[in-house]
């Protein structure tokens, strides 16, 4: 499918049927270049998500493979619908079985309450969507939820505002960007790994995928004159998330404000609406998705050696287990942006570009960057490089080894070939930028 797509870089015709002709809804799906990158992002975060499953011996496997399998097509199906109101039903379905993987099968005496407050999160954030989509689709003269039908809407600057400020709310908690990140850290930190990196690794993407394929081009104006707030906001949740990740002493939630503090990076380099920028989001969101799984897979081989997530129960493990030791080295350097790993090339154009369209956000969004790799050395020198302490583990073992080299491997190589990824949303990132909707 990706041959196809460098074959003829406009788009892949989809599916576009009649669906509810009283509303103006189709089911209508395609796909460009961006689309194709996160389906693949997808598909590949939920294959290591159930290879960690694999080694949880869950009770009710079926049950939860089936939620698995029905959370990734409810995605798949937000990356791909054209149609605003069908995109809103993946949405909200994607919802359903992730509340459930993590009430059924999470690691915390207060799952019930953290679970709540993770759903009337989400939930708050979609009905203020699902207003700013009704009313958008019923703007033209006949009701109409096509996405280009909507793009070639003219909005009045204040009803612009309006929906942006609906739409921002519902990514925004989504991501999570900051101020509305209050369901996140104890989310991730109960929820089973497996569940975990599905929700890092793809589900916060939705939020970015939805703001660069209907904020940007429908909200023009509004992106404009208000997305320097957003950025502002977001950068400074780098800067928050990276402060609250220094103080941690529990692994998987030290990992969860990491995830934050990279979607806030992802997050501005949305909105200085330049190439670098866009590039820059689209390399980032490959990098953070990988690197995400690999540090809660980190996270889940110590949570095996001996049944906790603290810093200070681990000492001295690269002397039992160098290969452990070497593979997280890789990811930690990818997560913190080394260079010649993936999560360099991506961060420095987001840089680049924010510094060029607001310095106080480049300079927060900065910060976050020096402080990751002062909490992520540290957390190496304590886990991996500090004490013997004199308890007897064993290395990875031969399954464990192919998945930690796969990511290594795909760490390494997209750090030094990563133009497959910008060749791949070229097209479509040039269609948002020279848009006649976006000055």
């Amino acid at each position: 499918m990706i041959a196809m797509y460098y074959q003829n870089p406009i788009t892949i015709t989809g599916i576009d049927l009649p669906w509810i002709p009283s509303m103006g809804t189709r089911f209508h799906l395609s796909s460009d270049g961006v689309s194709l990158l996160m389906a693949l992002i997808t598909n590949v975060v939920v294959m290591v998500s159930m290879y960690v499953t694999l080694s949880e011996n869950k009770a009710g496997q079926r049950q939860f493979y089936a939620l698995l399998l029905l959370m990734q097509t409810f995605i798949l199906g937000v990356f791909v619908a054209e149609d605003m109101f069908l995109y809103y039903i993946f949405w909200e379905l994607s919802l359903i079985p992730a509340y459930f993987l993590v009430l059924l099968w999470g690691e915390s005496p207060k799952i019930k309450p953290i679970t709540l407050r993770f759903f009337l999160f989400t939930l708050f954030g979609s009905l203020l969507m699902l207003i700013a989509i009704i009313t958008l689709g019923n703007m033209g003269e006949v009701g109409n939820y096509d996405l280009s039908i909507i793009e070639g809407l003219e909005i009045g600057i204040p009803t612009q505002l309006l929906l942006f400020v609906a739409f921002m709310v519902a990514f925004g908690i989504k991501s999570p960007i900051f101020p509305l990140h209050g369901w996140q850290a104890d989310t991730y930190e109960a929820a089973p790994t497996s569940v975990t990196i599905i929700l890092s690794g793809v589900m916060s993407k939705m939020a970015i995928y939805s703001i660069y394929k209907f904020v940007l081009p429908i909200l023009p104006d509004a992106v404009n004159q208000y997305g320097s707030y957003v950025v502002l906001a977001a950068t400074f949740g780098v800067f928050y998330a990276s402060l609250l990740a220094m103080v941690q002493t529990n692994i998987k939630r030290m990992f969860a404000y990491v995830s934050m503090a990279h979607m806030g990076i992802i997050a501005a380099g949305l909105f200085p609406l330049n190439s670098n920028g866009l590039h820059g989001v689209m390399l980032q969101i490959a990098a953070h998705a990988v690197n995400t799984c690999g540090l809660f897979l980190v996270a889940h081989s110590l949570y095996k050696l001996n049944g906790s997530y603290d810093m200070a129960s681990f000492g001295g493990l690269r002397q039992k287990m160098p290969l452990f030791a070497g593979a997280f080295l890789v990811i930690l350097f990818g997560a913190i942006g080394v260079p010649f790993t993936n999560g360099f090339i991506g961060e420095f154009l987001i840089l680049n570009s924010l510094y060029s369209y607001d310095v106080l956000s480049a300079i927060l969004a900065g910060s976050g960057v020096i402080l990751g790799a002062v909490y992520m050395l540290n957390l190496y020198k304590r886990v991996i490089l500090g004490t013997d302490n004199k308890t007897n583990y064993l290395d990875i073992n031969d399954v464990d080894k192919f998945l930690y080299l796969s990511l290594v491997f795909v760490i390494i190589i997209t750090g030094v070939y990563s133009s497959w990824i910008t060749k791949l949303c070229d097209a479509s990132i040039q269609t948002i930028l020279h848009s006649n909707y976006i000055q």
